[in-house]
């Protein structure tokens, strides 16, 4: 029976051991080439990332590690995100590296901002002369990841040496909530020297990285064996399980401390043990405490890997204790250590799917935006530079501020964006029609096409909607006609033909009825010559002519006005040229000022504010030309 056991327990072990390499993602961020290492592809930044340059670490600061000599620089925006797929629902370990070497030149190592689908990972400060990595547990929430490097400080630009995903089985690390992302804040190899770095696959299957670590106190020590099983599923490597520190005495009680950059923190510690050394007649024990609270008795085996987690709240530092029985025979013993942090809680609704549809189009219509990935409004200190955001249920985008992108062709429909209150898109190459739908977005405030290419009509969604500020300057085959004002040109253009032949008329009956004195001739102010500002009276069936400036209407002349007395007991005004005062009768109440060039109608100097100067002018002459030669003044 026990061999079966034995059989059964061996080949679990090999079995689990055997990783499916499928869904690994490894980037040798920088490099030009991609290339096999230890049965696993890495590869070039292309297939995931649109933005950045490749550069090389100086030679002065080549490392062994080859995978550390490049590194992908990100200068022109201030997020970019790479984009990783995630085909099987799973929790996945991601690991980003980092290592400056002084590829500038600069000396200067930036610090930057980590985020992944839309949250805060970490602030990362590089170091002129050390690699720094940082490594997560993440349950994905669809097909893809984003992994960002976010800039925080103008003249430091974020970067990155290499980055990793892959998956790990359901039964890993059970005590961590699926609801909160882990950090790796300490993994410890006990036992081991300084150099004795465990780095990743192979050696450890799920990949992970182990740090030396001889605590001040304890005392090192090495199995007698050189395999192990394994009763615990997070695997250790065996070279990490092998190698050990004990207490010096056996009533000694083991102390390790760790300290966290937040103050108050959620933990998941898992602690290795093994026994050592074969004893038939002594048995080691002791009592796993965290926080000075007790978790569980551990009594290690000889040959066999086994472990104990806690969950625990700490505020400031967490303090792990192996405290030995009173009447022990051997001292605590502890192969190697874990510790996660959890995340601040996980962004549980990403910018508005509308939103985020919008921004495809465009992003896909200009090539000038193509770079950009990751969730746009989150997090809310590193949105996307040519966006502002509002709201976090969902983040909702309400600005598009895209002067000067060097964008051409025409504008896609992004109507969905119902959120939008400003939309910049002066000073690039944009071309053909405006679009209707830009007027009927309806929060929208300010609207800035200038300086583009658009041509034909400015939709009346926008010349009528009185809540858009709008500026179309800068586009010479764009026609603006201002549809508010159309029914007081139009008014204009009819009226006042229509009202000069009324007061025509009306001058030429009451001179008719009762002329006035002076030679039998009548002086009249119409069409009056500009040299010597008089016009002789002609017979009353011959054709008078007349002509007479639409000014009045528009703006009150700046001319001398004088009343007289008519036999009907009215008063009537008269408007004459400054200099030139003959007086006419006119119907009382109205100004038209006449103008003193013969044939022809004065334009005014100023229009008032809303009606289209040109447009005005044409109406008019378009009626007087239908007003045929007798109407025509």
């Amino acid at each position: 029976m026990e061999i079966w056991v034995l059989l059964f327990m061996v080949f679990f072990a090999s079995k689990t051991l055997s990783q499916d390499t499928t869904d690994w993602v490894r980037i040798d961020c920088g490099s030009e080439i991609s290339y096999p290492s230890e049965e696993i592809w890495w590869q070039t930044d292309d297939e995931f990332i649109k933005t950045g340059k490749n550069k090389l670490v100086s030679r002065r600061s080549y490392s062994s590690l080859e995978l550390l000599n490049t590194l992908r620089v990100f200068t022109q925006q201030n997020k970019n995100c790479y984009t990783l797929p995630t085909p099987t629902p799973a929790r996945y370990f991601i690991r980003a590296v980092f290592y400056y070497g002084n590829y500038d030149g600069l000396s200067k190592p930036p610090t930057f901002d980590l985020e992944f689908d839309g949250n805060k990972w970490a602030t990362v400060e590089t170091s002129l002369t050390d690699p720094s990595y940082y490594e997560l547990v993440y349950a994905n929430k669809g097909e893809n990841i984003s992994v960002c490097l976010a800039r925080t400080y103008h003249d430091q630009f974020p970067f990155i040496s290499s980055l990793e995903l892959w998956p790990l089985p359901d039964n890993m690390y059970a005590g961590m909530s699926r609801d909160s992302a882990w950090l790796q804040s300490y993994r410890y190899n006990y036992g081991a020297s300084d150099t004795d770095w465990i780095i990743g696959y192979p050696t450890d299957e799920y990949n992970r990285i182990w740090k030396p670590m001889i605590p001040t106190g304890l005392i090192p020590v090495v199995a007698d064996f050189y395999s192990l099983y394994y009763t615990t599923v997070e695997y250790p490597p065996t070279s990490a399980i092998i190698q050990a520190v004990r207490a010096p005495n056996p009533t000694d009680t083991i102390s390790l401390q760790f300290t966290f950059s937040k103050t108050n923190t959620l933990n998941h510690v898992v602690v290795y043990f093994t026994e050592v050394a074969f004893n038939i007649n002594e048995t080691r024990s002791f009592d796993f405490y965290v926080n000075k609270k007790f978790m569980v008795t551990i009594r290690p085996e000889y040959e066999n890997c086994t472990d104990a987690w806690a969950n625990a709240p700490t505020v400031g530092a967490m303090e792990v204790e192996l405290r030995p029985p009173i009447d022990s025979v051997l001292p605590p013993v502890i192969s190697a250590i874990e510790v996660y942090t959890a995340s601040d809680p996980l962004v549980t609704i990403g910018t508005s799917q509308d939103d985020l549809d919008g921004l495809a189009v465009l992003i896909s219509t200009f090539e000038q935006l193509e770079g950009w990935s990751g969730d746009p409004c989150l997090p809310s200190d590193t949105i996307w530079q040519w966006l502002n955001c509002i709201g976090n249920d969902p983040p909702r985008v309400t600005s598009l501020n895209l002067s000067g992108y060097g964008l051409d062709g025409s504008l896609p429909d992004f109507s969905q964006m119902q959120a939008l209150e400003t939309i910049d898109l002066g000073n690039n190459s944009l071309e053909g029609s405006i679009p209707d739908f830009l007027g009927k977005l309806p929060s929208l405030k300010l609207l800035n096409l200038s300086y583009n290419n658009f041509s034909g009509e400015v939709p009346q969604s926008i010349t009528k909607n009185k809540k858009i500020k709008y500026q179309i300057n800068g586009n010479p085959s764009l026609h603006h006609h201002k549809g508010k004002n159309l029914g007081l040109i139009i008014g204009l253009a009819i009226g006042i033909p229509v009202g000069l032949i009324l007061v025509f008329a009306l001058v030429y009956f009451l001179t008719r009825k009762k002329p006035l004195s002076g030679h039998g001739k009548v002086t009249i102010g119409l069409g009056m010559s500009q040299g010597n500002g008089t016009a002789q009276g002609k017979p009353q069936e011959e054709n008078i002519s007349v002509s007479a400036s639409t000014e009045g209407l528009i703006k009150p002349s700046q001319t001398n006005q004088n009343v007289m007395a008519m036999p009907t007991g009215e008063n009537v005004s008269w408007a004459g040229n400054a200099g030139n005062g003959h007086i006419n009768p006119m119907p009382a109440g109205e100004h038209i000022p006449v103008s003193t060039g013969p044939g022809s109608v004065n334009h005014p100097s100023k229009v008032p504010a809303g009606i289209d100067r040109a447009e005005l002018d044409e109406l008019i002459r378009l009626q007087h030309g239908n007003m045929g030669p007798h109407g025509r003044a």
